[in-house]
C-alpha cells in the first residue's frame, strides 16, 4: 500500500451485485427521499394511553414503502426529538428493547397478553399501562399488515423475479402482522420495524435471539447460506439509514447508538458463538459500512476462529469489532449484584458501558477528572501541602463529592411499545418494571489527572525543579509565557502509559479510591432492581478540549485522553507497555466497564506474520487481564491526511476509525475529532 492511500477498498469482489446496488444507492443518499410524516391530530396529553394513541396515529398515517432491490420493507426511521413536537413517551436509545421478547411473542403475542392481563387487574395506573401497550402493539400489526398487502400489489407489476421477491417480503410481513415470526425473513423484518418505529439505538446480542430463525430454515432447507446472508447484507445496509442526521452529537456523526453485540456465552455457561456470528463480521468485513458498531465477547472458551475472524478485520481499517473481556466484565456485574444466568446476558449500550440488554434501563454521567487535578493544584494557594502523599488525600477525597448515597431510583419508559418488550414492564404492568435500572458514574481523563499529579511529585517534591505559585501562574496563563515550565512537565516527568509504576501507582490509587467508593455508597442489593455502576470511559472529546489548561502539560484547546487510555502522544514505549500500565488496575471493579484504545500503523501488518502479532496482542490484553473493552484504529497518518485534504474523493468513503464507543467514517468527522484520531499514538507491534 502506497502512503496517503486509503486503507480499504471501495468495492469487494464477494458482495452480490444486489447489495452493491443497495449500497451504492446508500451513498447516493436515496432513502432520505422517503420522509416519515409528521401525523395530523391533537398532542398527548402525555399520559400513557396519550403517547400509545398518537403512535398508532404515527403507524396508520405512515404510507408503505420499499426501495428497488430492497429485501425488507420500510425505509424511513421514526425519530423522536421533542415531546412538543408529537408526544410518544420516553424511550432512551442508550438501551435495547426487548428484541428476544419481540421475537418469541411477535406483536401479536404482547398485544394479547396486555389485553389479558387487563381483564383481570383492577388497579387504574396498571389498566392504563396495559391498555396502552396493546394499542401500541396493534398498531403495529396494522402496519406490518400495511407493508404486506403494498408490496403484494407491487408484484403485480414487477418482472417475474422481482416478483417472487415482492411475494416472498408480502408472506415476511403477513406473518408478522398475524403472530411471532416464524422464518428468518420474517425475523429480519420484524427487527427492522421495531427499529423504525424509534428504537434506531443500541442493538444488542443479535446472533442470539436471531440464530435460532435461521438455524430452523437451514435445517428445513427452507434457505441457501447465500441468499441468507443476502438477506443479513441489506440489512446491514438499512441500519446505515439516517445514522448522520440522526447522531445525537451533530460534530460527531454516526454517534447513533446503534451497538451490536455478538458472541460471549449463553445464559448457562456455554460458547455462543454460532455461524450467524460469522455472517455479521462477514457483512461488516465486506460492505465496510459504519453501522451497526460490531462489538465481540471473548471468555476463556471462545473458539480461535473467532479470534483470528476479528483481527483480520481490525488489521484491514475497520475500526471493528470492538473486544470485550468476559472474564473481567462478568465479575463486574457480579458484584453490583447482578445474578451469573443474567450477567452472561450482558452486552454493550449505545456506547461502551455494560448493560443487561432487553432487561434494564440505564443513565449515566461522567465527571472530568481534570477538575479534580486543578482543584487540587489551586488548593496550595491557600493550605500548601505537607508532602506529596498530602497532594493524593485531596485528591482523594474531591473524588468522594462524585459517589451518590444511593442506587438510583427506577428509570421510566413512558413509550408504551418498548415498554412491552422490556423484561418485567409487562409483568408488572409499570413504566418503571424493567428488572434493572442501571445508573452508571464514570470518569474520564484519568491518564492526565495521573500525569499531572506524577509531574507534581516529580517537579515539585523530588526534584524541586518548580514551584506551586509557579505552576498556578502557568495554568491561569495557558502556558502562555511558561513554555519552559510545561517542557519540563512534558518531558522530564512520568506518563501513564509506558508501564512506569510511579505515574502508574498514583492512576491506580485514584481509580481504586473511586470504584471502591461507588460500590460503597451505592449499597447494590443481590437481584432485580436499580444498581449504580462505576466505569472508566469518556465521550464528547471534541468539547473536553475546552477544559482549562491542566498540570500534565496540556492547554486549553490541547485533546484529552480517550477513556482509559493514555493521553494522545504520551505513550511512547509500545503497546505492551500500554497493557502493562492498564493492567495494574483491577478493572473488575468497574462494573459499569473500563475502556482502552489504542492506535497502531499500517505497517505493523506488513509481511506473513503480521496478522499473527495483532492476534497475540489481543491475547495479552484478554488474559493478563486488562480492562473491559479493547478498541484498536489501524491507521496510515498520511492516509487520514489526505483524506482530510479531499473529503469528497470517493476514495474515501470507507475509511473508517473508531473514535470512542462508534466507527465514523473518517472524513465526515468535525476536524477536532479528526486531530483528535490523528494525534492518538501509532505503536509498531
Amino acid at each position: 500500500m502506497r502512503k496517503g492511500q486509503p486503507q480499504n477498498n471501495t468495492e469487494s469482489a464477494d458482495i452480490s451485485p444486489r447489495i452493491r446496488l443497495l449500497r451504492e444507492a446508500l451513498w447516493r443518499r436515496t432513502h432520505e427521499s422517503f420522509p416519515f410524516p409528521s401525523p395530523s391530530g391533537k398532542l398527548s396529553d402525555g399520559s400513557l394511553l396519550g403517547n400509545a394513541k398518537n403512535f398508532a396515529a404515527w403507524l396508520d398515517e405512515m404510507p408503505p414503502q420499499i426501495q428497488d432491490h430492497e429485501l425488507l420493507a420500510g425505509v424511513s426511521v421514526l425519530r423522536i426529538r421533542s415531546k412538543h413536537e408529537f408526544c410518544l413517551g420516553h424511550y432512551n436509545p442508550h438501551y435495547p428493547p426487548g428484541h428476544h421478547k419481540a421475537l418469541r411473542l411477535g406483536f401479536t403475542g404482547i398485544r394479547d397478553r396486555a389485553r389479558g392481563q387487563m381483564e383481570k387487574e383492577s388497579d387504574p395506573a396498571k389498566r392504563d399501562f396495559l391498555d396502552a401497550v396493546a394499542i401500541s402493539h396493534d398498531a403495529a400489526c396494522r402496519f406490518a399488515e400495511k407493508q404486506g398487502r403494498y408490496v403484494s400489489e407491487l408484484a403485480a407489476n414487477a418482472d417475474p423475479d422481482r416478483a417472487e421477491e415482492l411475494r416472498r417480503i408480502a408472506r415476511a410481513c403477513a406473518e408478522i402482522a398475524d403472530g411471532p415470526p416464524r422464518s428468518f425473513h420474517a425475523a429480519l423484518q420484524l427487527f427492522w420495524f421495531v427499529f423504525m418505529f424509534g428504537s434506531e439505538g443500541c442493538i444488542g446480542r443479535f446472533d442470539q435471539w436471531m440464530w435460532p430463525f435461521l438455524d430452523a430454515d437451514l435445517r428445513a432447507g427452507r434457505i441457501a447460506m447465500p441468499d441468507a446472508q443476502e438477506l443479513l447484507d441489506s440489512l446491514w445496509i438499512k441500519l446505515n439509514f439516517f445514522g448522520s442526521s440522526s447522531s445525537i452529537n451533530s460534530a460527531a456523526p454516526n454517534d447513533s447508538l446503534r451497538n451490536m453485540a455478538l458472541a460471549g456465552q449463553t445464559a448457562d455457561g456455554a460458547d455462543a458463538c454460532n455461524p450467524l456470528t460469522f455472517m455479521c463480521l462477514a457483512a461488516t468485513e465486506r460492505l465496510r459500512l459504519p453501522e451497526p458498531k460490531i462489538n465481540v465477547r471473548f471468555f476463556n472458551g471462545s473458539p480461535r476462529k473467532l479470534l483470528m475472524t476479528c483481527c483480520r478485520m481490525i488489521a484491514k481499517g475497520l475500526s471493528q469489532p470492538a473486544i470485550y473481556n468476559d472474564e473481567v466484565a462478568l465479575p463486574g456485574l457480579l458484584r453490583a449484584g447482578i445474578p451469573i444466568e443474567d450477567a452472561r446476558e450482558y452486552c454493550n449500550d449505545g456506547c461502551q458501558e455494560l448493560i443487561i440488554g432487553g432487561r434494564c434501563t440505564e443513565a449515566h454521567v461522567v465527571n472530568d477528572m481534570l477538575e479534580i487535578l486543578r482543584g487540587s493544584v489551586f488548593r496550595a494557594e491557600t493550605t500548601p501541602y505537607a508532602d506529596f502523599a498530602d497532594v493524593m488525600a485531596d485528591a482523594r477525597q474531591r473524588l468522594e463529592a462524585w459517589m451518590p448515597n444511593d442506587h438510583g431510583l427506577p428509570l421510566p419508559v413512558t413509550f408504551p411499545f418498548f415498554a412491552g418488550t422490556i423484561d418485567h414492564c409487562l409483568e408488572e404492568a409499570s413504566p418503571t418494571g424493567a428488572k434493572y435500572h442501571i445508573h452508571g458514574n464514570i470518569i474520564a481523563e484519568t491518564a492526565n489527572c495521573a500525569d499531572g499529579l506524577a509531574a507534581i511529585k516529580r517537579l515539585i517534591f523530588d526534584e524541586k525543579a518548580a514551584t506551586w505559585p509557579e505552576l498556578c501562574a502557568a495554568l491561569r496563563a495557558n502556558y502562555d509565557g511558561h513554555e519552559p515550565l510545561r517542557q519540563m512537565i512534558l518531558h522530564r516527568a512520568p506518563k501513564f502509559g509506558n508501564d512506569e509504576d510511579e505515574v502508574d501507582a498514583i492512576a491506580t490509587e485514584l481509580v481504586h479510591h473511586f470504584l471502591d467508593g461507588i460500590h460503597a455508597h451505592a449499597g447494590n442489593a443481590p437481584g432485580p432492581g436499580p444498581k449504580r455502576l462505576p466505569g472508566i470511559m469518556s465521550f464528547g472529546l471534541q468539547s473536553r478540549r475546552n477544559l482549562p489548561a491542566s498540570a500534565d502539560g496540556r492547554r486549553q484547546g490541547d485533546p484529552t485522553a480517550n477513556s482509559f487510555s493514555p493521553a494522545p502522544g504520551c505513550d511512547r514505549q509500545g503497546p505492551t507497555a500500554v497493557l502493562n500500565s492498564v493492567g495494574k488496575v483491577d478493572a473488575a471493579k468497574a462494573s459499569f466497564g473500563a475502556t482502552l484504545d489504542l492506535a497502531l500503523h499500517t505497517s505493523c501488518f506488513v509481511g506473513s506474520d503480521g496478522l499473527d502479532k495483532l492476534a497475540a496482542l489481543v491475547e495479552t490484553f484478554l488474559t493478563k487481564p486488562c480492562c473491559t473493552t479493547l478498541q484498536v484504529n489501524v491507521i496510515d497518518r498520511d492516509a487520514l491526511l489526505q483524506a482530510q485534504a479531499h473529503p469528497t474523493d470517493p476514495a474515501y468513503r470507507t475509511l473508517l476509525v473508531r473514535v470512542w464507543g462508534f466507527s465514523a467514517v473518517f472524513v465526515e468527522l468535525c476536524p477536532a475529532l479528526q486531530d483528535h484520531i490523528l494525534q492518538r499514538t501509532e505503536h509498531i507491534l
